[in-house]
């Protein structure tokens, strides 16, 4: 199988969507139904024939193609045409269920088969799920929706192995975003909670106990769960900006969050008036977790030049690959990055199939210096360190400037001249 995504600014424009010999309805309504709901597709040209289809995706880009079934002559070669395109998935369509029983050679998964009378909603998800050519799986993806005004957030910061400052990477992207007033609600979903130590948070914070007690209560009300959750929020003030805070519950209680549980615990949350709900978590693939990746709309996974915490992250990819979640933004940090050690990113990407979006230089020393006397590294403004989690937090919300974020344009492209 052979197909690609589009490029990131392809990707961040919109998705081209090129049809060829769909009935009239057909069309009608998958065009009707990607402006009211999906406004990042484009329902581009519609060809009058395979041949002339496959030549312009020869010279223009597209994402996806539907092409009615009766276009196709030789089947095999003509999908395989269309796959050494930049197309990655084609959509065959058949108003007839013979196809089904006796389904033609299919480049699964670059090439679908689709009956006219499915759902249109249905046709649309399927149609938006593809992989990357040589079989790789690009991780690291960013969808138009992600910046859409208003849109609210739910980021889940997870290592798959413990130790690489995960924490810290999630309390500083909540800072830094609520430093540009924004809305922040930051969630300790780990076993053992650790957000509210390194926040030095009061002691007689009980964090979510009794929002997760009454999961187990019978006839419970979905109101009295997001009662229970606000009053348990925190907040923290910081340079004259706040950031909420629901710590964890006990041990115990965390343990018991199954599935079902965190499925209604973070429906829940969700439903708080947040702009960013940023979530803490263990480093276990437990049910817990598994709901938690499903739920978010933006998965940052963290590692570090520790080859056993990258190879770790292989198998939380294989997991996120089959939570079929087309539209969920993915990023990768490196943190504790140390230039002398000469670590090679690029196999690091080359490995995992993920580009790495941010790299957090090793500070552990004073990052440990100014949490143990109590102070947040968001209060402190010209701390290089912060730049880096503000390119962190931009991931999620770019409302950065480049001075923020540390990055230098460029005042001349080409060549300088010679000084004479």
């Amino acid at each position: 199988m052979s197909t690609e995504l589009a490029s990131k600014e392809q990707i961040q424009e919109r998705i081209s969507v090129v049809t060829c010999g769909l009935d009239g309805t057909f069309l009608s309504q998958l065009r009707d139904y990607t402006e009211e709901n999906l406004d990042f597709i484009r329902m581009d040209r519609d060809f009058s024939s395979l041949k002339e289809l496959t030549a312009h995706l020869n010279t223009q880009h597209a994402e996806i193609a539907f092409v009615h079934i009766s276009e196709f002559t030789s089947f095999e070669e003509e999908q395989q045409a269309l796959s050494e395109t930049a197309l990655a998935k084609l959509m065959v369509v058949t108003d007839k269920l013979e196809p089904f029983r006796a389904a033609p050679e299919l480049l699964e998964p670059f090439a679908e088969l689709v009956y006219h009378r499915t759902p249109v909603r249905v046709v649309t998800e399927r149609m938006l799920t593809f992989e990357t050519k040589k079989n790789l799986r690009l991780y690291t993806q960013v969808h138009p929706e992600s910046h859409k005004k208003g849109q609210k957030k739910t980021v889940l910061v997870y290592s798959a192995k413990g130790g690489v400052g995960k924490t810290t990477v999630a309390i500083n992207l909540g800072l830094q975003l609520a430093k540009k007033d924004k809305k922040v609600l930051l969630v300790d979903f780990a076993t053992f909670g650790n957000v509210a130590v390194s926040l030095n948070l009061p002691r007689s914070v009980r964090g979510m106990s009794e929002a997760v007690g009454l999961l187990d209560q019978p006839g419970r009300e979905n109101e009295e769960l997001e009662r229970r959750l606000g009053e348990a929020v925190y907040t923290l003030s910081f340079q004259g900006k706040k950031l909420d805070v629901l710590a964890a519950a006990s041990a115990m209680r965390m343990t018991s969050l199954n599935l079902e549980k965190t499925d209604d615990l973070l429906a829940a949350i969700q439903r708080l008036d947040y702009d960013t709900v940023v979530v803490d978590t263990s480093s276990d693939l437990s049910e817990k977790n598994i709901s938690l990746m499903s739920g978010a709309t933006d998965l940052l996974f963290v590692s570090t030049t520790d080859i056993a915490a990258s190879s770790s992250l292989l198998s939380t990819i294989e997991l996120v690959d089959t939570l079929n979640r087309p539209l969920q933004n993915r990023h990768l940090v490196i943190n504790h990055y140390n230039d002398s050690l000469g670590f090679p990113i690029s196999e690091l990407e080359s490995i995992l199939s993920m580009e790495v979006s941010v790299v957090i230089p090793d500070k552990y020393e004073q990052i440990q210096g100014y949490t143990n006397r109590g102070v947040l590294l968001a209060e402190k403004p010209g701390l290089r360190l912060n730049r880096f989690y503000r390119r962190a937090a931009n991931l999620i919300d770019p409302v950065f400037t480049d001075k923020e974020l540390g990055i230098r344009k460029k005042l001349f492209s080409g060549k300088g001249k010679k000084r004479k």
